[in-house]
């Protein structure tokens, strides 16, 4: 397990607690439902009719983007947050479900 981050930010100090909570305010935004306080690290999961890892801090796959965070909500939501080309505007997460999900790693 990796201790918390959130790309570009190299440590879990105030601005990635601070930039951490706009994305769980976004992800609250965007689905409607509350978020946790859980820090998730990646995921294994089913996207788009294929399997794929998703980790903070690296690209993904589907769009090339990196994971900037993931975020849990209620029991069985999950957002995929990503570094956009405008930092002031970040895009729409990706929202997952829990059936779409075989795996989870927290940060330590």
């Amino acid at each position: 397990m990796a201790r918390f981050f959130i790309p570009p930010l190299a440590d879990g100090g105030p601005a990635a607690e601070r930039t951490y909570r706009e994305l769980r305010d976004q992800a609250e935004l965007h689905t409607g439902a509350i978020s946790r306080e859980r820090r998730i690290e990646g995921l294994l999961c089913r996207r788009s009719g294929r399997d794929c890892l998703l980790r903070v801090g690296e690209h993904d796959a589907g769009n090339g983007q990196m994971v900037t965070a993931i975020i849990q909500l209620g029991r069985d939501t999950y957002t995929v947050h990503h570094l956009g080309a405008d930092p002031g505007r970040p895009p729409d997460p990706i929202v997952l479900r829990q059936s779409d999900i075989y795996t989870i790693t927290d940060f330590q």
